[in-house]
């Protein structure tokens, strides 16, 4: 497979990857904002403005957009995250133009018809709805609003019932004028195409939307947030207790970006890890537990979250404890790394063979860093990680000064995290 990349004058960037004949196509369009360039106001903005791309254009409503999709075989969606919005669709080969001339008309070209944007609002309420009902869920955004306080990452993604029902059909056109600019726009391909042909089509579908010349902005590189060290304990009728407390950690743009990712999948994110190891299969206190690195412009963090009965709580933040201070004490071993750089690169070779997974991950490597890393890139970025590199982000991350910590459960216990000062 060769991959390629393209900016046009107006700042739209494309991103090609030829695959072989009898692969599926994919095509996505990410746009570079999300809930992060939202405020109090309009929070859930992003969310919605995605949704509402799919109930009309000034060519086609919802049901014609639905029809045609299944008419060339594409199955569609789309996704809103902290950071970004895209819109994809995953179909034939013979079929990637109409695909790229349907998901350009929905984004572009949508109406915002006002009685749409109220029933349309009425679903994210039942999403919103839904998510209150997951006790998980409800922890982790919990959480998020503890580590990321006073920062755009602390509003949650789909916003608030009372945010949602002050945004009106203008707020929706002065947000989209400002954000679904052509430097803010990714086109990421994956078809058996030739790249001129593929320039042709986002040419005659994508850039026709935007008519100034402009340039992409590079991101800033030094942000890191250190938050201060909080708990919160909520009370819900639930079978277990919830819990969910995590770390600061650099940004992603760091040069230990790949080590923080083998760190996590060594210590909690697999079951030959030390988390899995010793609190299920030890001690059975969980059906699951994992440790999960968050990296992003702004910062990051690593979090710890698990599920257990009310009376195990206590045990089970003493075991992750203990494993914690044996690990900053004692360190990673070599075959702890060697298995967990194995088991990277046969995710990053993995995910070669599923279209969609590809056109993301090219998108994310434009969007943050306004330059393709190709999978070569990935395999010796993996390669290049030392044990040395493993404990010394360990060292750095498991920092108790700064921890944050949710708990929900039937009776709270404001005590367990105590363990920990």
């Amino acid at each position: 497979m060769k991959t390629y990349t393209k900016v046009f004058p107006n700042g739209v960037r494309l991103v090609f990857e030829k695959v072989e004949v009898n692969r599926p196509a994919t095509v996505l369009i990410g746009v570079d904002t999300g809930s992060c360039n939202e405020n109090e106001k309009n929070s859930g903005i992003s969310h919605l403005i995605e949704h509402m791309s799919f109930k009309g254009t000034s060519k086609r409503n919802a049901k014609q957009i639905n029809i045609e999709f299944e008419n060339f075989g594409a199955t569609a969606n789309a996704f809103t995250s902290k950071f970004s919005t895209c819109y994809f669709a995953t179909t034939l080969n013979e079929s990637v133009e109409k695909c790229i001339e349907l998901l350009g008309d929905i984004v572009f070209n949508s109406v915002y018809d006002e009685d749409e944007l109220e029933k349309e609002k009425s679903v994210i309420f039942e999403e919103i709805n839904m998510y209150e009902d997951l006790p998980d869920q409800i922890v982790l955004e919990e959480y998020s609003r503890l580590f990321y306080t006073n920062t755009p990452l602390e509003r949650k993604i789909s916003g608030t019932k009372d945010s949602l029902k002050n945004i009106t059909r203008n707020d929706i056109l002065d947000y989209f004028n400002k954000f679904y600019v052509g430097s803010n726009i990714i086109v990421s391909i994956v078809a058996n195409l030739k790249f001129s042909e593929v320039v042709d089509l986002v040419k005659k579908y994508i850039c026709c939307h935007f008519k100034k010349k402009a340039t992409v902005v590079e991101k800033n590189k030094s942000l890191v947030i250190v938050p201060d060290s909080q708990f919160s304990f909520l009370k819900r009728e639930v079978a277990q207790t919830q819990v969910m407390f995590g770390f600061p950690a650099d940004n992603i743009f760091s040069s230990d970006l790949t080590t923080y990712h083998l760190f996590a999948f060594i210590f909690g994110g697999g079951m030959g890890s030390r988390l899995f190891q010793k609190v299920r299969e030890e001690h059975g206190l969980v059906y699951s537990i994992s440790c999960f690195p968050f990296l992003h412009p702004l910062g990051g963090d690593v979090s710890i979250s698990f599920a257990t009965n009310e009376k195990n709580v206590k045990k089970a933040l003493e075991t992750i404890k203990f494993e914690i201070d044996n690990l900053v004490q004692n360190g990673f071993s070599n075959e702890e790394l060697d298995r967990a750089k194995i088991f990277w690169k046969s995710l990053v070779i993995s995910s070669n063979e599923q279209g969609a997974n590809f056109a993301n991950s090219n998108f994310k490597s434009l969007l943050y860093f306004n330059k393709l890393i190709s999978t070569s890139q990935r395999l010796a970025q993996i390669d290049s990680v030392s044990l040395d590199d493993l404990n010394r982000v360990a060292r750095k991350v498991f920092n108790y000064c700064n921890m944050c910590g949710c708990l929900l459960s039937n009776q709270p216990d404001q005590s367990v995290f105590d363990i920990f000062k």
